[in-house]
């Protein structure tokens, strides 16, 4: 097989990967609200106030945003335009007409400068390569002493019971997945806001524990289920980071987790405020 060959049939299988993964995250992410994953932001929005939602998803949380700053206008902007579909579809059930969605990168935003009150990014900058060139192209969009408010994972600050290493093998298969990004980024979003611009940053941390027998045995199930899923595995193969088999002893130490009457997971979510001068 030609180098041109396995370049292109790992191309395909990156593509088959990644839209596939973000269909099947869509749920997951979608049980996400303003009242619990944007609460450390919400004191600091006003009625009337114009807000960015970088990196929107499915825009369970940006409705909440839009409820917050109402009668002010909300902009949720993402690449993926099937996210923006559920989003579009979120809203307008719910009546939110003063919310829209566009598809942008948010490395180049097409906004005016200082065009928007405050901007919120959730969950973005661990799939980042550069998160201080995203950081410094929302200080442009943001009006002088305008907010900002993130919030992102940090994998160091993770827990989980019964130790299984074949849980962790699976989480090292899924960080060698991501294209770029970092995993740990939670602990740096203070100095990644001072480092773009932003002054007076507070950071902040709230923890989440899954110890309930029904939630667990879903999140057991669900992660059982993603790696013996064809794309997740073809591309895993592609890259040689597993193998077939490995993914299916994995996907069964997830449904033995989920299972088990001890199970309890718990990580922190890092969060941080910024002004713009």
């Amino acid at each position: 097989m030609s180098q041109v060959h396995d370049r292109a049939a790992l191309a395909a299988a990156r593509e088959k990967y990644e839209r596939w993964a973000s269909s099947a995250h869509t749920g997951a992410h979608a049980r996400r609200t303003a009242e619990k994953n944007a609460a450390f932001f919400l004191p600091h929005l006003k009625p009337g106030m114009s807000l960015l939602d970088a990196g929107c998803g499915p825009g369970s949380i940006t409705v909440g945003l839009a409820q917050a700053v109402s009668p002010g206008n909300v902009v949720g902007v993402d690449t993926n335009e099937a996210s923006l579909e559920v989003a579009r579809a979120f809203a307008e059930t719910r009546g939110f007409a003063n919310v829209s969605y566009e598809q942008h990168h948010i490395q180049a935003l097409p906004f005016d400068d200082n065009r928007f009150d405050a901007v919120f990014i959730h969950a973005v900058l661990q799939h980042v390569d550069e998160p201080v060139r995203v950081l410094a192209e929302l200080l442009r969009v943001l009006k002088p002493g305008g907010v900002i408010g993130i919030a992102d994972a940090d994998h160091d600050g993770a827990i989980s019971w019964p130790e299984e290493p074949l849980l962790d093998r699976g989480n090292a298969i899924m960080t060698g997945l991501r294209p770029a990004g970092d995993t740990r980024v939670g602990k740096k979003l203070r100095a990644l806001l001072a480092e773009a611009g932003f002054v007076r940053a507070v950071g902040l941390v709230t923890g989440g524990a899954e110890g309930d027998a029904k939630i667990n045995a879903l999140n057991g199930a669900f992660w059982a289920n993603y790696f013996v899923q064809e794309p997740f595995v073809a591309y895993a193969e592609a890259r040689g980071l597993s193998t077939r088999d490995e993914m299916a002893e994995i996907g069964a130490a997830w449904q033995r987790w989920g299972n088990h009457p001890g199970s309890f997971a718990a990580k922190f979510w890092c969060q941080a405020i910024g002004f713009k001068p």
